[in-house]
């Protein structure tokens, strides 16, 4: 009997030292992990609007170059407009093939055409997948076409295709390789413009 409760005591000691350095290595880390996020977010909303930056805090030139808009209602949306330029960049998120993909995008003021795309973070397959994030393939997108014919409302989106293929002022050549990450990524751009493109424009 005695052996029993020094064996919960022992268990109760235990659970309460393991999780008590848990929440102080949380506190810890909490912090710094939110300003890496931060800093990531940051550096590829600044690429995105083609601004150029040093390694190291992009803050002050974020700041300096960026202004932030918040959307109203219950559920706002933060975008980001050069003070230069006034193209708009906005964060977007979606499924890859092996996890999550978080990516800037910036459009020209009139959102008709892409100036740039950053990838925040993927978690695609090293030298194949994973090559969407190289700046090779991420220049293509660059002064694409995203609207519908002449109507500069509607947001037709663009197409990755096989490499060598692209023709038409909305479509990407896509890498050898990795088609099926090229398919995901398609598929987010063009679900998240849709949205986020009316959702600005409704903001105005």
């Amino acid at each position: 009997m005695k052996s029993k409760i020094t064996m919960i005591l022992f268990v109760l000691i235990l659970g309460s030292s393991l999780t008590t350095a848990l929440v102080t290595v949380d506190s810890f880390t909490r912090e710094p992990i939110a300003r890496n996020k931060a800093k990531k977010l940051q550096k590829g909303i600044l690429s995105s609007l083609n601004i150029e930056y040093g390694e190291d805090d992009p803050n002050e030139i974020f700041s300096a170059n960026v202004e932030t808009i918040t959307t109203p209602g219950d559920k706002p949306k933060k975008f980001y407009r050069s003070k230069t330029s006034g193209d708009i960049a906005f964060e977007i998120s979606g499924t890859g093939v092996q996890g999550e993909i978080n990516a800037t995008i910036a459009l020209s003021p009139d959102l008709g055409q892409i100036r740039g795309i950053s990838i925040v973070g993927q978690k695609e397959t090293p030298g194949l997948g994973s090559r969407i994030g190289e700046a090779e393939f991420l220049n293509k997108f660059k002064d694409k076409n995203i609207t519908s014919g002449k109507d500069k409302n509607i947001t037709s989106g663009i197409a990755i295709v096989a490499s060598g293929k692209a023709a038409a002022d909305n479509e990407i050549d896509g890498i050898t390789g990795a088609t099926l990450s090229c398919n995901a990524l398609e598929e987010l751009i063009n679900s998240e413009l849709k949205k986020y493109v009316v959702m600005f424009r409704e903001s105005q």
